[in-house]
């Protein structure tokens, strides 16, 4: 069976079926995964036999009589969702033994509809960042040209065949990047509709678990299984009584999508251009196109990263050495604290930290940090705004190529490229990253964004318009 060319639903089908066992689809995946893994650097760690035994259990659902959902799909998990058997290394050298008490709510409801978890996947130090250039284990690479980032190893992952499903955690846009980098799809859902249990966020506010996938259809296989009330994560309680979807048929002249002109400006021609043409796509598909404005897009970058900075110091706090994290010898307390951050924090997240103080002290604190507050709040209602006039709203996921593995660009520059997630991030609305196009042997994805809980909505429209797909 060739994953690449099998949706998630066939793979269940085939076996159910006893066409193939879990168990020998799974071993043929850790294969794979061993082999791929030495060039590109998709995974932190590898389940071996621990899949194995997960897959075999399948196998004995099966024979009882049981039909799991999802029977012996295999599953790659990001490394900063805990996951009880493997360690969660959260981008950083001193958790590289850590084995968490807990398994992440998403990963939980995935195992008990029959998927098998293969792997822990690479992220950028303790999950700050979209490119996997900072992680300690070194940049995962692009499959579709060597020498460029792959953005999210998950989207690698699945984009190699290796993985049906990864599971990744999305603040500022690494997971919609990624897909996008990658030329797969991957959906970032509605705040409060996937519970966070588990996840370890840097910038609490914004940080979402989501799926990545070949396609918008796999994706739908899915969302509802791990959909829902957890009363674990506070955000979740939206789902208690229920989520009204909102659920249009694709394609049709009851569909109208929102096309900011001026948003596009920000990029390179050859990219502007593949925007233009999956414009007249879905134009020619039925769907009623109207420009709209999106006039707070840098606004919203800046006050994302205010408030994410600002997070991540409160967040690193606890990775004193005593509560999180290696104790470092040392001959003082102060010392201690010092040297146990020092390894636990890398560059970039010590960098977070300390813009995060500056923002968070006494004389910066109105100036900065309730700004970002007020023009969170002023993005939200711009895009409130935006979904009186259309149904969805159609962006780029990424200002440029993956970048290079090769010299170092400027932290500004690298953070200047959620220039199109991370106001979707404030928004709190759903975002689906689909296949738009290829420059230069290099995918391009665009966002469609959606009012929330729009999912299925977004899921059917990315299908039918034939961007997503294997």
């Amino acid at each position: 069976m060739e994953l690449r060319k099998t949706t998630v639903r066939q793979a269940a089908d085939a076996v159910w079926k006893g066409e193939i066992t879990a168990h020998q689809l799974i071993e043929k995946t850790l294969k794979n995964c061993s082999v791929l893994n030495e060039g590109l650097n998709i995974f932190t760690y590898l389940a071996g036999i621990d899949a194995v035994e997960q897959a075999k259990a399948v196998d004995q659902k099966i024979k009882n009589g049981e039909k799991p959902p999802l029977a012996g799909i295999p599953v790659a998990v990001k490394d900063d969702l805990c996951y009880g058997v493997l360690p969660t290394g959260l981008g950083s050298p001193a958790f590289s033994e850590f084995i968490s008490p807990v398994t992440a709510a998403a990963v939980e409801r995935l195992m008990e509809a029959g998927a098998v978890v293969i792997g822990k996947t690479n992220l950028d130090d303790m999950g700050q960042g979209s490119t996997t250039l900072s992680s300690p284990n070194g940049p995962t690479v692009n499959p579709w040209l060597a020498g460029r980032t792959a953005g999210s190893a998950g989207a690698a992952a699945v984009a190699t065949g290796v993985c049906m499903l990864a599971v990744e955690s999305d603040s500022g846009g690494a997971l919609r990047q990624g897909a996008s980098h990658c030329g797969v799809a991957g959906l970032r859902p509605t705040t409060g509709r996937v519970s966070r249990h588990g996840l370890n966020a840097h910038c609490s506010s914004f940080a979402r678990v989501g799926i990545t996938a070949f396609s918008g259809e796999d994706i739908s296989e899915v969302l509802d299984l791990i959909s829902g009330f957890d009363e674990r994560d506070a955000a979740t309680a939206v789902c208690r009584e229920g989520i009204s979807e909102i659920i249009k048929a694709p394609g049709s002249k009851d569909i109208t999508i929102g096309y900011p002109v001026t948003a596009f400006d920000y990029l390179e021609p050859e990219l502007r251009e593949i925007f233009e043409q999956a414009r007249e796509r879905f134009a020619e598909g039925g769907y009623r196109i109207e420009e709209v404005d999106l006039g707070l897009l840098r606004e919203g970058l800046l006050a994302y990263y205010v408030i994410a900075m600002a997070e991540a110091f409160s967040n690193h706090a606890r990775f004193d050495g005593i509560r999180f994290g290696k104790t470092a010898e040392a001959d003082s307390l102060e010392e201690m604290y010092e040297q146990s951050r020092a390894e636990i924090l890398g560059r970039e997240a010590r960098r977070r930290s300390i813009f995060g103080a500056f923002l968070l002290s006494k004389d910066n604190y109105g100036r900065y940090y309730r700004q970002a507050l007020k023009i969170w709040e002023m993005v939200r209602q711009e895009f409130e705004t935006v979904f009186e006039r259309c149904d969805l709203l159609m962006l780029p996921a990424a200002r440029s190529l993956p970048r290079s593995l090769e010299g170092e660009s400027g932290f500004l520059e690298g953070w200047s490229e959620d220039l199109y997630c991370a106001p979707v991030s404030l928004s709190g609305m759903p975002a689906l990253t689909i296949p738009a196009g290829q420059v230069d042997q290099l995918p391009v994805g665009m966002q469609l964004v959606g009012p929330p809980f729009s999912e299925k909505m977004l899921l059917a429209v990315g299908s039918a318009s034939g961007s997503t797909g294997k």
